[in-house]
């Protein structure tokens, strides 16, 4: 339903046109229009109101909402009932008031309707619109004024217009009416059809545009082509007056929304200016918390500069995240969250993630804590979500710790629509191993690949419940994503989060993305009908996740596995003390060495330069780290002579050093069992230094560059 071109005056149907010419026109007109049933419903109740006095409705939205097709649907409708109809498109005729009085030629009619397109590019319109031209008309009139802004608060609250003008702001298309019209506007098939409807964001021309537009698929995102983009920026935002007032456009898209203070910290010289200009236009929405831009705007703005500058899309990323991550560890929890919301859609800006809205700021649906009226509630979506046996460990763990869930309200109805259940382990509990399996589950899973150490945490989101009828659905999951977010970054020593998710949980998606990895189902897990997905910390901590996901916004979620991120290992104490001990084995065969899983474990992957080398030098330290004392000065002697020298037999090795072939052997278990533990201790220690995450404030971790130099 896009702003299509109509006379500049005079009736919308040429007079010289056939009947028929006429009649089809219409009848295309009727086909292709989507939705609007509100907005004609209060023209059409416009129609039938008998006061006897003057009647205007002031139609307003940004460019290609629809107000023109809109206006051509009410002369439709006007003349059906036999009215006389003027349509004058403001845009096309030279603004003056001669020329606007002369193409609204009405005097002689007894009844009109005036439809008058694009007000807002008439020069001081309102004056004389209200004072001279609306006031010459006849006193039953129906007037429709379209304009990319509302008319005056001066205009509104003028007690003599009270009785005689309403406001019809013009919306984005419901889900519905978007998917309708993307099929009337496209002939056969179409790809990537949620992505279009996603992108679009209901708003009728993009629709129109993106249905004919090929695109480019990129990691699985349907992504629009860049000329369709400028023609987008072009029909809705326009001319941009200054540097400094489109970067303050592409900072407040990629942050959903600003405040004049945020900007300043981006632009310390403009911000007030770019921020007023910016409230003005008819594209943004001035919020509780800040200014938003329309959704398809932002969108469009980012995709534009992602494009047209790339290097300089990433700094102004990475200085937008930076600014977002420290509110996230500061301030209160209300403005930790809206910062967390933030965050994520930072980092998943331009890719499509169906089921998720994460530009809600409270609008649709808040988050609160546990009350007694709660727990019902909460269990009564419980029933209707989740199996018997889930039913009742959902229950234990609501009254065992209240304090871990989170309700979420509808702001519309205050239903309760949703539930999450984030709970937090720093040891491991007999009673609710016993109770829920998917616990036991996990601390098997742990304590098979390392152990936990006292402080350190592993991090389970159990439950995410949302009821499934409620639209606000979307914005539920993304608040209950800020709320993760927010815990996640908020710990100091997190070792691993996991995620239980249904089968067809629609966060899939989001967790790979996130570097989330589905463990494999067990008979147990398929029985509880759950699929587990974790991201250990030991294996990418903080930084380096938070740097993947900068990575993954600029260049795609796929080239970080093997390039810039390597998996790394995960080793479970005796796995690594197998592997040291093939190390030393191997210490002459560079072959099988290069095949050792230490290469990969964290204390020589998170080295710079060839890890076999770093991976030598470190077993080199951790057996000159042997004490020296009157036993312990053999044992080194022991291990060194008989795996870094080498070319003799054990017997040999125990007669070089005088030493009996069982005392040689005792030493020598003795050795390999302090360098296990050296390195142990290493991999460790270093693991949770990098999973300490410096707090707002902080100059940083303070940590060498190179552990090995620093030994």
């Amino acid at each position: 339903m896009s702003e299509s071109s109509s006379p500049a005056y005079g009736n919308s149907f040429n007079e010289s046109s056939s009947a028929a010419d006429a009649h089809l026109r219409q009848n295309k007109l009727l086909r292709s229009f989507v939705g609007r049933k509100e907005e004609l419903e209060r023209f059409g109740a416009a129609l039938e109101r008998d006061t006897g006095s003057l009647v205007i409705l002031a139609l307003h939205g940004p460019g290609g909402i629809g107000k023109t097709a809109l206006l051509q649907r009410f002369a439709v409708e006007a003349r059906r009932r036999g009215l006389h109809v003027v349509e004058v498109d403001a845009g096309r005729i030279n603004p003056t008031e001669e020329a606007f009085e002369v193409a609204s030629d009405v005097a002689t009619a007894e009844r009109i309707v005036v439809l008058v397109d694009a007000v807002d590019r008439l020069d001081r319109p309102e004056g004389w619109l209200r004072d001279r031209l609306l006031a010459g008309l006849p006193r039953d009139s129906l007037v429709v004024l379209a304009s990319r802004r509302p008319p005056s608060l001066m205009w509104q609250t003028d007690p003599a217009w009270a009785d005689t003008l309403e406001i019809l702001p013009l919306h984005p298309l419901h889900p519905a009416e978007s998917a309708h019209l993307l099929h009337t506007t496209i002939r056969g098939r179409i790809t990537d059809r949620r992505a279009r409807l996603a992108f679009a964001s209901g708003h009728p021309l993009v629709l129109r545009v993106i249905g004919r537009d090929p695109g480019s698929t990129t990691m699985g995102d349907w992504q629009p082509s860049p000329h369709v983009v400028e023609e987008l920026l072009d029909g809705v935002v326009g001319t941009v007056p200054s540097l400094a007032h489109r970067r303050a456009l592409e900072i407040c898209a990629h942050l959903t929304e600003v405040t004049e203070d945020a900007l300043r910290l981006f632009l310390p010289d403009h911000a007030h200016e770019v921020f007023d200009w910016m409230r003005r236009q008819p594209y943004t929405v001035s919020r509780r918390s800040g200014l938003r831009l329309l959704a398809v705007v932002g969108e469009a703005l980012d995709k534009d500069l992602k494009w047209r500058a790339p290097s300089s899309y990433r700094s102004m990323h990475e200085e937008v995240r930076a600014h977002v991550t420290p509110l996230i560890r500061s301030g209160p929890e209300s403005a930790s969250l809206q910062a967390a919301a933030m965050f994520n859609h930072v980092q998943i800006m331009g890719r499509w993630l169906p089921g998720f809205d994460w530009t809600d700021r409270d609008e649709h649906t808040h988050e609160s804590t546990f009350g007694a009226e709660g727990i019902s509630a909460a269990l009564d979506m419980a029933d209707e979500v989740l199996d018997a046996d889930s039913v009742k460990i959902f229950n234990f763990w609501l009254h065992r710790r209240p304090n871990s869930f989170r309700l979420y309200r509808s702001a519309r109805s205050g239903e309760i629509v949703g539930c999450i259940g984030l709970l937090t382990f720093d040891r491991w509990d007999a009673v609710e191993t016993s109770i829920d399996p998917v616990v036991a589950h996990i601390r098997n899973h742990v304590e098979t690949n390392r152990e936990l150490r006292s402080g350190q945490q592993v991090q389970l989101i159990r439950f995410a419940l949302v009821r499934r009828r409620p639209a606000e659905r979307p914005a539920v999951l993304a608040r209950m994503m800020a709320r993760i977010t927010r815990e996640i970054l908020n710990q100091d020593q997190l070792q691993w989060t996991f995620h239980v998710a249904g089968s067809d949980d629609s966060t899939a998606r989001l967790l790979e993305y996130a570097d989330f990895h589905r463990l494999p189902r067990t008979p147990l897990l398929m029985g509880q009908g759950i699929t587990l997905w974790e991201h250990d910390w030991g294996l990418r901590g903080m930084d380096e996740w938070i740097s993947m996901l900068d990575d993954q916004v600029v260049s795609g979620p796929r080239r970080y596995d093997s390039v810039r991120y390597p998996r790394r290992t995960r080793l479970s104490r005796a796995a690594f003390d197998l592997a040291v001990h093939d190390a030393l084995r191997n210490w002459h065969r560079s072959e099988r060495m290069a095949a050792n899983p230490l290469l990969r474990a964290t204390f020589v992957a998170s080295l710079p330069g060839d890890p076999e080398k770093n991976l030598r030098h470190l077993i080199v330290q951790a057996i000159e780290a042997i004490a020296e004392g009157a036993r312990t000065k053999q044992q080194k002697a022991v291990v060194r002579a008989t795996y870094l020298e080498g070319g003799s037999t054990q017997q040999a090795i125990a007669r070089k050093l005088s030493l009996s072939f069982s005392t040689y052997r005792r030493y020598l278990k003795q050795g390999i069992e302090q360098v296990c533990w050296q390195l142990w201790k290493r991999e460790t220690t270093l693991t949770a230094d990098r999973l300490a995450v410096p707090h707002a404030g902080d100059p940083g971790s303070g940590r060498p560059a190179n552990p090995v130099e620093a030994s």
